[in-house]
């Protein structure tokens, strides 16, 4: 029974029968010719629901009327069916109602198919869709307008006319709406802006959210390259000093070469200018012997006629008495003339005489030279006796090289630990990040809960006993699809509490968190005894069942022994379809209590009287906290590998010290013993020296001139130039900067040798590496500038695609804002709704904040599922669909039983603002479902009012007066 006021000639009354399971109604509406009123429907408004074997109903029709609908009935008479039947038969899915997620579910018990018929408001042509479900395959077939059709056309249609009842702002069902005040700011703005937004707006939202993630991908893209880039030049920077090494290494190789290419032309060089010298002492001898010879011939053929002509015989001498006065004077000028000639062999012999000492002066210099070689010889011989440290070196630089190749094994074995210990690290922050995810969860449902657990955290040392986290985060079930189970089974309180060994450690808690925090938690104390091995009371044998729910789950002995005690985890088995299938035999067995199917959670109670059986059944919803897995022991087996490779790495690093101590001392060895490599390498080089100085004094002239034959031939093999070839123009400049004596030469081939050896462990590779990763970074360099510039000019599309979503979207939230905010002033209230971003860039972050308060003494605060009283939140709900309502975008809303929890004054002004604002002229279809009413309320001519019995009792259709039970009930309101 309800009360209202007097209704007007305008108002409608239509009262929708669903008998018992025996009966078959017929249709009982009220019937009315909606010609003269369709123009007051907007596109997409609901005319008439038919309805057979659907739910409770055998067979109904309902007329709805453009504005407020009032469905009003007794619980379980069938109210819902009408929503549900709005649902599906306009293709929604059967997870929006929340009741079943099989369509099979909703057609009448004991029937094999149902029917569903909706007309819908269109002003080309009304729309009719028919929607025929079969219980045995779940399985629908559909009609649009009188044709066979699949799913997506009616679909199709659906959303043409911008109906959308699996949005929350559109069509709220009754177990839905307690999940109105659960949606996210998130959730609540994309709801918004397909309920009352333009068409547009919602799919340039989709765009904004499509061109952020590319735009993140572009961006970690960039990212990716630029740090790709960064590693690539520090490996080729790290690499620089090998190829500096590599190039060092080989200028001293050249130098080496230039060196041993000029050695043999110095060498002959040498030679032929001391073969030259020679001979030009040779020559200048023989000159001096010829020229003294010619000298003294005139006077010896002076001196011998001279020596003739003082023998004159008797006779020529009495012939020349008379003239030898005659003669004496010539004989004077003769004297004269001898005397001159005398003093010329008297010069001539002084000549002779300097030529004679310059002679003993060779002679002298010959046995210096012998003395010298024999000097030189001993010298050689006291070279000859210095030790050869080559073996030493060699010794050395062996060992360098097994601590070389120890350390190259040590650094491989480094790189293997560090990318296990990486790798462990990885997947132990996967873990953390999943544990993360399900304290993020808690933290949405139950912030109290969140604020006690990081509390604990920090104060653990306050208690002796073991503490268990919510059991929401240490229950890890085994298997994913056995979560919805474990969390349908355990009440969501018991998953949000703290569960204790010891009851003086949870009261201490209590007084900590609840006391002086003002937190709302729950706490348990774990049974005395451990309940959690205690055996099933029977073993699983028959009917499909394959476990039983404890053995879904692992959970800490303590937490275990509470569920095994408390919720009987260890004897409620797990089914299967075939469990399903024979439930009516499975149900007889007196050990069930409770059980589970695939898809179902029977609750079996047997009446202490009579012994009969009762079963109630409902569907196993999704899980929302324990899909997220984390294996604990898992868990810390990583974490003790982890500690492992840190202890390994410890030992690796003290034996690289030591490595690295060794191969310091062995580098200053080798830096001695090449010193004195080098001090012997130039002694053996004076040795050579010496040997060539003594072969060249033992044979001046036929040995020089073989020699410098030989050194000549050796020289142009070496340089690779042909006999008759004379020396390339690039050699004699590369030898021009090159020392032109032997001794020179010598001394830098020993230390350029020397350098070069200290260059070990370097290859050619090393500099095509070097210059393939230069032309790598190169690449890299180019792509990131692309990218770079793709990821710029991306932006600036996102810009001009935020100001054709942003701007309308900020008005139409400012409209709704207006709205809501009137509707509580009108009911001494406060509330407002803004759009909330905490980064202006996060599109997919974007949501309607909902902020209300109800007491003068306290402050706005956000409408959550927990803040607010369940009746403050009904209330906020209705206003906030009322402010959408008012915007009129959607063609119907329906709420069903919002107002339970309401207290009467808040019921009795959201009523008024919902008869106020559904019935004017402008808005669209409302559906307000309740099973009560309060007395005295304020109705509008412009309203519907549906009434839905159910009972045994009823009448048949054929004998229902509409206008006598109208009759009835306003003479009765007339004697009242």
């Amino acid at each position: 029974m309800f009360a209202m006021a007097a209704p007007s000639k305008k108002q409608r009354f239509s009262f929708s029968h669903s008998g018992s399971q025996t009966s078959t109604n017929m249709p009982v509406a009220g019937q009315r010719d909606a010609t003269g009123e369709e123009g007051r429907f907007v596109e997409g408004s609901i005319l008439r629901i038919t309805m057979k074997n659907f739910l409770t109903y055998d067979y109904s029709e309902v007329f709805p009327g453009p504005n407020l609908n009032m469905i009003v009935g007794a619980n379980g008479t069938g109210k819902s069916s009408i929503v549900c039947a709005i649902c599906l038969g306009l293709a929604g899915k059967t997870a929006i109602l929340g009741r079943g997620d099989k369509v099979g579910l909703y057609v009448k018990r004991g029937c094999q198919k149902g029917f569903i018929e909706i007309e819908l408001y269109k002003s080309g042509g009304n729309v009719v869709i028919n929607r025929e479900i079969h219980v045995e395959n779940n399985q629908s077939l559909w009609m649009l307008n009188g044709r066979h059709c699949n799913q997506k056309t009616v679909e199709e249609e659906v959303k043409a006319l911008r109906i959308q009842v699996s949005n929350l702002c559109q069509f709220l069902p009754q177990e839905k709406v307690g999940e109105f005040a659960k949606m996210s700011k998130i959730e609540l703005l994309e709801a918004t802006e397909k309920s009352v937004g333009p068409p547009e707006m919602y799919e340039y939202h989709c765009e904004l959210k499509n061109f952020r993630n590319k735009e993140r991908e572009l961006e970690n893209v960039v990212k990716e390259k630029a740090s790709f880039l960064e590693k690539a030049k520090q490996r080729n920077e790290r690499n620089k000093h090998d190829v500096n090494r590599y190039y060092e290494k080989k200028r001293h190789l050249d130098v080496i070469e230039l060196l041993e290419k000029k050695k043999p032309w110095v060498e002959y060089e040498t030679t032929r200018k001391e073969l030259e010298g020679v001979k030009k002492e040779r020559d200048e001898a023989k000159r001096q012997l010829s020229a003294l010879k010619q000298a003294q011939t005139p006077m010896l053929r002076k001196i011998q006629e001279i020596d003739n002509q003082l023998k004159p015989t008797e006779a020529q001498i009495k012939a020349k008495t008379a003239a030898i006065k005659e003669a004496s004077l010539k004989c004077k000028q003769k004297q004269d003339q001898l005397d001159r000639k005398n003093k010329e062999i008297d010069d001539i012999k002084q000549k002779l005489r300097l030529k004679q000492m310059e002679e003993e002066d060779h002679q002298k210099r010959i046995n210096n030279t012998r003395r010298t070689i024999e000097d030189l010889k001993t010298e050689l011989a006291k070279v000859g006796d210095q030790p050869d440290v080559t073996p030493r070196i060699n010794a050395v630089n062996v060992e360098l090289r097994h601590i070389q190749e120890e350390r190259a094994k040590i650094e491989g074995e480094k790189a293997d630990l560090r990318r296990e210990k990486d790798n462990l690290a990885r997947r132990l922050s996967d873990m953390n990040n999943l544990m993360n995810a399900k304290e993020e969860k808690l933290r949405g449902r139950h912030r109290d809960t969140h604020t006690a657990l990081r509390w604990l955290r920090q104060n653990r040392q306050m208690f002796n006993g073991n503490i268990h986290e919510p059991m929401m985060l240490v229950i890890n079930v085994r298997e994913h699809q056995f979560a919805k189970y474990v969390e349908n089974h355990i009440p969501f309180h018991d998953l949000r509490a703290f569960v204790f060994q010891r009851k003086d450690d949870m009261e201490r808690f209590m007084t900590e968190v609840r006391d002086r925090m003002n937190l709302k938690v729950n706490s348990i104390a774990a049974p005395e005894e451990s309940c959690s091995r205690r055996p099933p009371s029977r073993t699983i044998e028959r009917f499909g069942f394959y476990t039983y729910l404890r053995e879904t789950f692992d959970a800490p002995d303590e937490v275990m022994s509470y569920l095994c005690h408390q919720y009987k985890v260890h004897d409620v088995p797990v089914g299967s379809d075939q469990t399903k299938a024979m439930i009516r035999t499975v149900i007889e067995e007196p050990y069930l209590k409770v059980l589970y199917t695939k898809d179902e959670r029977y609750t079996v109670k047997r009446s202490f009287y009579s012994n009969k059986i009762s079963t109630s059944n409902s569907a196993v919803h999704a899980s929302q906290y324990l899909t997220i897995t984390v294996d604990a022991e898992e868990k810390r087996q990583l974490e003790q590998q982890i500690t492992t490779c840190h202890s390994k790495q410890r030992d690796i690093d003290e034996r690289m010290k030591t490595l690295q101590k060794e191969a310091a001392a062995l580098d200053r060895k080798d830096n001695e013993l090449l010193a004195e490599k080098k001090r012997l390498s130039e002694l053996k080089g004076k040795k050579r020296q010496l040997e060539q100085k003594i072969s060249t004094k033992q044979d001046r002239k036929v040995q020089l001139t073989e020699l410098c034959k030989g050194l000549l031939k050796r020289a142009k093999s070496i340089c690779r130039m042909q006999p008759d070839e004379s020396l390339p123009e690039d050699l004699r400049n590369a030898f021009s900067k090159l020392p032109d004596t032997l001794d020179e030469i010598d001394a830098m081939l020993n230390e350029e040798r020397s350098r070069a050896e200290c260059f070990t462990g370097l290859s050619e590779s090393v500099v095509d590496e070097y210059n393939r990763r230069e032309q790598e970074i190169k690449h890299l360099e180019k792509e990131l500038e692309d990218k770079s510039n793709a990821l710029n000019a991306y932006r600036q599309n996102i810009s001009e695609a935020k100001e054709r979503w942003l701007n309308p979207l900020k008005q139409l939230v400012e409209q709704i804002n207006d709205k809501f905010s009137d509707f509580f002033r009108s009911m001494q209230c406060a509330g407002e709704v803004d759009l909330h971003s905490e980064n202006e860039e996060e599109y997919d972050k974007y949501g309607i904040r909902i902020r209300v308060k109800f007491h003068s003494s306290t402050q706005l605060h956000e409408l959550t599922a927990h803040h607010q009283s369940g009746g403050e939140r009904s209330v906020s709900t209705m206003l906030y669909l009322m402010a959408l309502q008012e915007l009129n975008r959607c063609p119907f809303r329906v709420v069903d039983e919002i107002n339970q929890g309401m207290d009467p004054v808040n019921e009795r002004r959201v009523f008024d603002i919902v008869v106020r604002t559904a019935c004017k002229e402008t808005t669209s279809q409302y559906f307000f479902i309740t099973p009560k009413l309060l007395q005295n309320l304020q109705y509008a001519e412009e309203m519907t009012i549906l009434c839905v019995h159910n009972g045994p009792y009823m009448l048949p259709p054929n004998q229902w007066d509409e206008k006598a039970f109208i009759r009835r009930c306003l003479q009765r309101k007339a004697r009242a």
